[in-house]
């Protein structure tokens, strides 16, 4: 049970770890820009769930390109083409579910925006 216990201190290192980083910043920044305009539009639970899971998601993803490109300078401190190509693909990941999610949040949001703007 110990060990199940440190595990938790070794994982919240990480998330420490990957605070630290610039583009992990600017993620955080975001899911808090999404989550401050959930409670000022009031939206649905299902919007909620939807906001949460695209930011829980970015984050994670950030996290693993992180650690992906710390093991590839391990393993690979010269530069080289299928390193290079390694820490290109993991950053695609996230600039892909990134983008999905800011159009998710879009489509959320929007409406809001709209109605808003209506009654200006």
């Amino acid at each position: 049970m110990n060990s199940f216990f440190k595990s938790f201190t070794y994982a919240f290192k990480g998330i420490k770890l990957s605070l630290q980083q610039r583009n992990m910043k600017v993620h955080v920044c975001c899911a808090i820009l999404a989550i401050t305009f959930g409670f000022i539009f009031k939206i649905t639970i299902t919007e909620w769930c939807i906001i949460l899971i695209c930011s829980g998601i970015v984050l994670a993803l950030e996290t693993i390109n992180t650690a992906i490109e710390l093991f590839v300078d391990l393993v690979e401190p010269n530069q080289h083409p299928v390193a290079g190509k390694v820490k290109d693909l993991a950053a695609g990941a996230v600039l892909i579910f990134s983008v999905i999610s800011a159009l998710i949040g879009a489509l959320i949001f929007g409406k809001y925006i709209l109605d808003l703007l209506h009654i200006i």
